[in-house]
């Protein structure tokens, strides 16, 4: 039996040293008496085997007298001898990398087996060991190092983390304040405007009130000259007829605007973070409409069904082109001038911007997806699923069921941004070179949208490429 495995029999389970007192159990299990005596129950009855847990009782415990002198044996072996013949371990085993006697060497086991004397192997790895212990050593100290120097980089990581969120607070407290004071600023200019609106409106109520006034008081002169006799008649009634004829309503009426524009600073790059690309759905399109560059360019051009040659010739030397054909399974607008976009927004928020290449009015929006069949432009707004602005360089309304005076911009309107917030119900629209708001549908959208796209007779647009954002 090889020594290992010969201190391994020779050990108490409990313990993990050489049996003192070894005992058996009835199970046939050898423990140290000592080590059983802790498992003994309190009453002196049966207990169960520590390693097997079948009960036994300490009546039924037998000295192992043979395991004891076999164990006390082995204890006394001088040190260096083999554990199988008793011989010196004079031979090192490179393959099994143990110590073997002069008898080992010539056993089966290790009879090709590399050999070499116990004191040149000694030397040998003493030497590598000391080599290995000194490069580990080495590696030990780098590792420290690098462990002082990331402990290092750590410290200073957090402080520039706690420098960079002091940083963030403090320009966005700037930033706030800014806000504040332009927000203030605005309100003042807006607050002044409406008094000097209110004290103009004051003297124009006034005169009104005045003029009124004066023809009441004619118009009783009048009366009661005209029921009078003969001769209170013929009393100067020139000069009443003079004065009346001189009492003209001198007051030219005029719309109220008001001139304060919003214009939030920075608008703009807020908004561009939620800037998409925007293609069309020509499949979806009038056949009036014609297309280029990928479908960011639309026009509302010769209407495909008269002049064939002409409008063939004008599209290939233009680079226009009709809109894509498409079978009879998939809606298209028959009525009006309009084109839906491919994209479909059923929450979140989205910017996209659209420019109007001339001088003649477009529309632009968001739409549900079942409004092919309107046939009329007074139908487009929120009542049957649009919600647009029609616009042109010179003027702009939203598409509602009421009429609305058209507003006046300054500058000219060329480009337009559309902003859907879904989740809040809104879809705003802004002058998207200067970020002036134009004006803001609210309502709670509980279908698919997609963009809208109008065009008056022989308008033009281009949906302009994402230059950030999304």
């Amino acid at each position: 039996m090889e020594s290992k495995d010969l201190q391994e029999e020779l050990t108490c389970p409990i313990c993990l040293e050489y049996f003192e007192d070894p005992v058996s159990m009835e199970c046939g299990h050898n423990f140290c008496r000592s080590c059983l005596r802790r498992s003994w129950a309190p009453d002196g009855g049966a207990f169960p085997c520590p390693e097997c847990r079948q009960p036994s009782s300490p009546a039924s415990l037998r000295p192992n007298r043979a395991l004891a002198r076999l164990t006390e044996r082995t204890r006394r072996r001088p040190s260096g001898l083999c554990g199988r013949h008793w011989e010196p371990l004079r031979l090192f085993c490179e393959d099994d990398q143990l110590p073997v006697c002069l008898v080992c060497r010539e056993s089966q086991e290790h009879q090709d087996h590399s050999m070499a004397p116990v004191d040149e192997a000694f030397e040998s790895y003493l030497d590598k060991l000391l080599e290995t212990q000194c490069s580990l050593t080495e590696k030990l100290k780098t590792a420290m190092c690098l462990q002082d120097t990331e402990r290092k980089n750590a410290t200073e990581w957090k402080d520039k983390m706690k420098n960079q969120k002091l940083r963030f607070r403090a320009e966005f407290t700037k930033l706030h304040n800014f806000l504040d004071e332009e927000e203030q600023l605005f309100l003042q200019r807006l607050s002044k405007e409406e008094e000097e609106t209110k004290k103009k409106r004051t003297e124009n109520t006034l005169r009104l009130h005045q003029i009124i006034t004066s023809l009441k008081t004619l118009i009783l002169e009048v009366k009661e000259k005209s029921q009078g006799s003969t001769l209170e008649l013929l009393q100067n009634p020139k000069d009443l007829l003079t004065r009346s004829k001189n009492q003209d309503v001198n007051y030219s009426l005029e719309v109220l605007e008001v001139k304060t524009l919003c214009r939030i600073p920075m608008l703009k790059e807020m908004l561009k973070r939620f800037q998409v690309a925007i293609s069309v759905a020509e499949d979806t399109a009038h056949s009036q409409l014609v297309f280029s560059q990928e479908g960011r360019y639309m026009k509302n051009g010769v209407p495909a069904s008269s002049r064939p040659l002409l409008s063939t010739a004008w599209s290939y030397f233009t680079g226009w082109r009709p809109p894509q054909q498409t079978t009879d399974s998939v809606k298209r607008f028959q009525h009006l001038p309009c084109v839906l976009g491919k994209n479909v927004f059923t929450s979140g928020k989205h910017y996209w911007e659209v420019e109007n290449r001339d001088s003649l009015e477009i529309a632009v929006g968001v739409c549900q997806e079942d409004i092919m069949g309107i046939d009329d432009n007074s139908e487009m707004s929120p009542r049957v699923g649009i919600w647009a602005i029609c616009w042109s360089p010179t003027s702009y309304c939203p598409l509602t069921d009421s009429p609305i005076s058209p507003t006046k911009p300054e500058p000219a309107l060329h480009r337009v941004g559309v902003f859907l917030d879904y989740g809040a119900g809104d879809i705003s629209f802004y002058n998207a070179v200067d970020g002036v708001h134009l004006h803001t549908f609210s309502c709670s959208f509980v279908s698919r949208l997609r963009p809208f796209f109008w065009l008056s007779s022989l308008a033009s647009l281009v949906i302009p490429p994402v230059t950030g954002g999304k």
